[in-house]
């Protein structure tokens, strides 16, 4: 039985006679590589197919005045998401007027899956509410290759369900996920320098060290010797 996986684009859908739906995909011959003998081999044969977006779809809620979202995160330290206190309107501010209700707008965002996935693999996706207590896990094992199948008996319900699911919990841990990637980012920039300094210095000690002129005490005895013996 042949099997291959790969990633590629969905270019269209078409709707035929009889009930059928052809299916268009676009795959780059570098992704299948060797295996595209084994796709040739499933020409016409019935097989089993999952489809899976790279990217995650969310909504953000933005103020419609000042097009900045409702909610913003901050990343602490350990690169734990937390909810950020909430900015004031600066016109409010200074004249000390009540907060008015802000019209709320929601804005449509993509972020690659594989970023929202490390984030739940990594543990740092906290609980949200309407999902199971322990969603994160269960999300986690589907990300680690567990079918959806086997968590679909286990949490006994169907298997479309347990899709929508992950993807609704992908999705509503999106926003976090972006503002820890970007923390990670942040991160990783800010260390770059800091390891080219010390590897400079690490270079510019061995050169040092390899220029130095050795004290008498560290020659051979021979060497010592030679030297007393031109003295005299």
């Amino acid at each position: 039985m042949s099997f291959i996986n790969f990633n590629g684009k969905v270019k269209k859908m078409n709707h035929k006679p009889k009930g059928i739906t052809e299916l268009v995909l676009e795959v780059p011959t570098k992704e299948l590589g060797n295996r595209i003998q084994n796709l040739a081999e499933m020409i016409d044969k019935d097989v089993k197919v999952e489809i899976e977006s790279d990217i995650v779809r969310y909504n953000v809620q933005i103020n419609a005045h000042t097009e900045r979202p409702i909610v913003n995160y901050q990343v602490d330290q350990s690169g734990v998401v937390h909810i950020a206190d909430p900015e004031p309107e600066q016109l409010e501010a200074e004249l000390g007027l009540p907060a008015e209700k802000p019209k709320i707008e929601e804005k449509p965002m993509e972020i690659k899956r594989e970023v929202v996935d490390q984030f739940i693999i990594e543990g740092m996706a906290p609980e949200q509410e309407g999902f199971p207590e322990n969603m994160a896990e269960i999300a986690k094992r589907r990300i680690e290759g567990e079918s959806y199948r086997k968590l679909a008996t286990e949490l006994e319900m169907s298997s479309g369900t347990i899709v929508d699911l992950i993807n609704d919990y992908r999705a509503a841990v999106a926003p976090l996920a972006e503002a820890w990637w970007d923390w990670k980012e942040d991160q990783a920039n800010e260390s770059e320098p800091l390891q080219k300094e010390n590897t400079e210095e690490a270079v510019e000690d061995e050169k040092g060290s390899d220029d130095s002129v050795p004290d008498e005490h560290d020659l051979p005895k021979d060497d010592q010797k030679d030297e007393e013996d031109g003295a005299a």
